[in-house]
């Protein structure tokens, strides 16, 4: 799949320094009932068109009665008063994210009815390249154990599981949001991390290389490269991570590419400093 042809801009606000060819957004636009424009809708053709199509069908929930966040107080009044009056294929961005901003009982959650109706459109604003929460992208899908298959149907999680693997393959493609915000996103979302360390793992190693020195160093200003962890990470996951980026196994990957013959002689000295941050 070409990814590139989906791009639009690069998000010079949220990483600037970053190659700005390896960034995209997807913003298509087009006007429904709703007070204001719909936005991150994706246009057929996108490589996640079909796979949110699917979760459109599979996840066909009722509109729930309420919003199970602070009600007559976080909201924005109109928007709390019509959130459920579009149907959730025209559900606004800023309507979401607006849900978002408001508070909720951390303990209980959302009910799997209200979360499974949100869902695809939540699915969809990430695929476009947005977040649906202006709070940071860790949290997006922390309000229901997303990512437990025994929480949902065979066809529901199978939509999910793909979302999820896909999402993080392109991530670490195309350099959009910090990498390591989205292994948490999913982390919180319910996934295990051994699994999300993994898949990453499995990704081309020229590939996570470029993808780590985005990260690390091409977001910096010269001398001040580090390793990114995100403050969203929770207990001994920081640390877990930590050591993952900094492991024998992923360190040897890197040093292979420096060190190689025959490797492109841009990506080997991004393997390089991306190695030395390993190795301080």
């Amino acid at each position: 799949m070409d990814w590139s042809k989906f791009i639009n801009h690069a998000r010079q606000s949220r990483h600037p320094g970053l190659d700005p060819g390896s960034r995209f957004l997807f913003s298509p636009t087009m006007v429904i009932s709703s007070p204001l424009p719909l936005k991150a809708k994706l246009a057929e053709g996108h490589p996640f068109f079909a796979l949110i199509e699917q979760a459109y069908h599979v996840f066909k929930y009722p509109k729930p009665t309420s919003t199970e966040v602070c009600q007559n107080c976080c909201m924005d009044r109109q928007i709390e008063a019509s959130f459920f009056k579009p149907p959730i294929r025209e559900l606004p961005l800023e309507y979401v994210q607006d849900w978002f901003d408001a508070a909720y009982d951390p303990d209980k959650g959302v009910a799997k009815a209200t979360w499974a109706y949100l869902l695809p459109r939540l699915l969809e604003i990430l695929a476009a390249g947005e977040e649906p929460t202006r709070i940071g992208l860790e949290v997006c899908l922390q309000r229901f154990d997303t990512g437990n298959p025994t929480q949902w149907s065979t066809k529901e999680w199978e939509i999910l599981d793909c979302f999820q693997r896909k999402f993080l393959y392109q991530r670490v493609e195309y350099a959009i949001e910090f990498l390591d915000d989205v292994i948490c996103m999913f982390k919180l979302g319910g996934w295990p991390l051994d699994e999300l360390l993994a898949q990453l793992e499995a990704a081309p190693s020229e590939m996570l290389a470029v993808r780590l020195w985005n990260d690390w160093c091409g977001s910096c200003l010269p001398g001040l490269e580090s390793i990114w962890l995100t403050t969203f990470w929770q207990g001994a996951d920081s640390t877990e991570m930590l050591r993952f980026y900094t492991s024998d196994r992923l360190y040897a990957k890197m040093e292979a590419l420096a060190l190689g013959d025959g490797v492109d002689p841009a990506i080997a000295a991004k393997a390089s400093a991306v190695a030395a941050l390993m190795r301080p």
